[in-house]
């Protein structure tokens, strides 16, 4: 490895797992030299996040200033719940985070994950998000690495999770048939 690779290996080591995230997503090659983007991708297969995923997400078109408060908005079980939410929060116009996902599915306790919205924004994006509360998620609103499976009786997308109230497990329900069934991923 030559010296200025080490160099940029060694610098880019000490940046947070975020930061390496935004240089990967923005790829700005009037900040970095072609080669960071590699070498970040490197870091972050080290770390335990996927490079694929973060390019896959695109450009940051808006920086958060640190100096801008966020808080939650929601919290969901399913990091696809929360994807979803945000991908609603932004159609409307406002910037969302998903955060906490990997906790939540790392150590299988429903930590939840949250969507934050600026302090400034939470009482419109409360607004948006009351007006789906009877709208589920659907597994074709969401990309099919994240959507829920189409329910086995019709086929329908219109699918939820939730916790049975019988047994306490996590189970999926079809809003189409009614449809209920377990999740057979769940941890136990």
């Amino acid at each position: 490895m030559t010296d200025k690779l080490e160099d940029l290996r060694i610098t880019l080591e000490q940046q947070s797992t975020e930061s390496l995230v935004a240089i990967l997503r923005n790829r700005d090659e009037e900040e970095w030299r072609p080669e960071a983007f590699e070498v970040a991708a490197a870091i972050l297969r080290q770390r335990g996040v996927s490079p694929d995923e973060v390019i896959a997400q695109g450009p940051e078109d808006v920086v958060v200033p640190e100096s801008e408060y966020t808080v939650a908005v929601a919290t969901f079980f399913s990091p696809a719940h929360a994807h979803a939410c945000q991908g609603a929060l932004e159609d409307a116009g406002l910037q969302a985070w998903v955060v906490d996902e990997m906790l939540g599915t790392m150590y299988a306790v429903g930590i939840g994950t949250r969507v934050l919205v600026r302090q400034q924004d939470l009482e419109a994006a409360q607004a948006i998000l009351d007006g789906l509360d009877d709208v589920p998620v659907t597994a074709d609103a969401l990309p099919p690495e994240m959507a829920e499976p189409p329910c086995p009786a019709c086929g329908s997308a219109k699918v939820t999770q939730s916790v049975s109230k019988d047994d306490g497990l996590w189970t999926y329900r079809c809003t189409e048939c009614s449809n209920e069934w377990p999740d057979d991923d769940e941890p136990g």
